[in-house]
């Protein structure tokens, strides 16, 4: 099919347009342009000001126009240039134009797994405004916290300081991103909570001058912001050139939780069952005997295993067997990474190890499983 847009020159002009800015989006962006000799138009970091009418020429576009609050000059803007435009956002503003996302829910299952890691039983969402974004981080949180055993509970930021008394303790906390995660911790902190013993909280971004200078240093969901750039500049790039738009929004999945001091916890009351798991935790790329892990018990490794599995719902070796399997599924995102790598590098040592176990717990080869990673609903993981 027949491009609709002109073809642009050797060294083309495109524009980055974004109510809300994220700089390692830009970052990402940026070593795209590089490496492809862009001259890139992204004077709007700093002044936010929307061209006028003409006042731009260029070859293409790469905007973000905002959730909660959609820029409706910048998308009447958009809608004037005849020029291809891939979004970094989801849906909601009405341009129907090829898009390159994150998938919200996922970067809430990324934060529920990581206190679930740690043993929290009690979870918590703290609500801030009513957007897509909002809802969707929340419900993949609610997901993946909602099992057997665990309770959920769903809390307004200005409800929460007459609350915090009367929250099972100790519990996990999770906000839609960092900026809000620090609301969370000053009303934990400003009625007498320790963080993270009683509340651990977590955020979602990973925007590193907010986490690291924290009251108590911010546990967060590294979103992916530079693939998510990079990806988005190299579908426009496609577009340009003519390339035929993909029926179907490019995935961007994040990439784990950067761990900090305000989740660097264990929700654990017996010292030697919580000594085992962080054991287990930091050890389990390595070959892992009970004697070692014996070894800082205050009473005997027999009552070390009974309480570890009263407190956790699984035996020593049945943690150890989900730690390496959470690690292997995470690298399965990588296509690139050999079976054989996964299972070394996750402690299986070997890959009949790894199918083996993986077959047991989830009912599926590795091969399988990254086949179907990320497909949530008919989104589609970028190339």
């Amino acid at each position: 099919m027949k491009s609709k847009f002109r073809r642009p020159p050797a060294r083309p002009r495109v524009l980055v347009a974004q109510s809300w800015w994220q700089d390692r989006l830009l970052e990402g962006i940026s070593q795209y342009a590089a490496k492809h000799d862009w001259i890139l138009d992204c004077e709007m970091r700093w002044s936010h000001r929307v061209p006028l009418a003409g006042e731009w020429q260029g070859d293409g576009i790469i905007a973000y126009v905002g959730i909660t609050k959609p820029e409706k000059r910048l998308i009447h803007f958009i809608r004037t240039q005849r020029v291809p435009v891939v979004l970094a956002q989801p849906p909601g503003e009405g341009l129907k134009v090829p898009r390159v996302i994150i998938p919200h829910e996922e970067v809430g299952r990324a934060a529920a797994e990581h206190l679930l890691g740690l043993n929290f039983r009690h979870f918590g969402f703290v609500e801030f405004a009513d957007n897509i974004m909002e809802r969707e981080r929340g419900a993949g949180f609610r997901k993946a916290a909602n099992q057997t055993g665990n309770t959920f509970h769903v809390i307004r930021l200005r409800d929460l300081p007459t609350r915090l008394r009367l929250l099972p303790r100790p519990m996990g906390l999770f906000a839609i991103n960092d900026l809000n995660a620090l609301a969370v911790m000053r009303a934990c902190v400003d009625r007498g909570f320790r963080v993270p013993e009683e509340f651990a909280i977590i955020g979602a971004d990973n925007t590193e001058i907010l986490c690291k200078f924290a009251p108590v240093p911010l546990s967060s969901v590294n979103c992916n912001f530079e693939k998510q750039g990079f990806e988005a500049a190299a579908l426009l790039h496609r577009l340009m050139r003519g390339e035929a738009p993909p029926p179907l929004p490019v995935l961007i999945l994040p990439d784990g939780v950067t761990g900090r001091r305000s989740t660097d916890t264990l929700a654990i009351p017996d010292a030697d069952a919580t000594h085992a798991l962080r054991f287990l935790r930091d050890h389990f790329r390595e070959p892992v005997r009970m004697a070692r892990i014996a070894v800082g018990l205050t009473h005997s490794l027999r009552r070390a295993q009974s309480v570890f599995r009263s407190s956790t719902g699984r035996t020593m070796f049945q943690e150890l067997t989900r730690l390496r399997l959470e690690h292997a599924k995470s690298l399965l995102l990588n296509p690139e990474l050999k079976i054989t790598t996964v299972a070394e590098e996750s402690g299986f040592g070997n890959r009949y190890h790894l199918i083996r176990a993986f077959r047991r717990a989830t009912g599926q080869t590795p091969r399988a499983y990254r086949k179907n990673v990320g497909r949530i609903g008919k989104v589609r993981p970028a190339r």
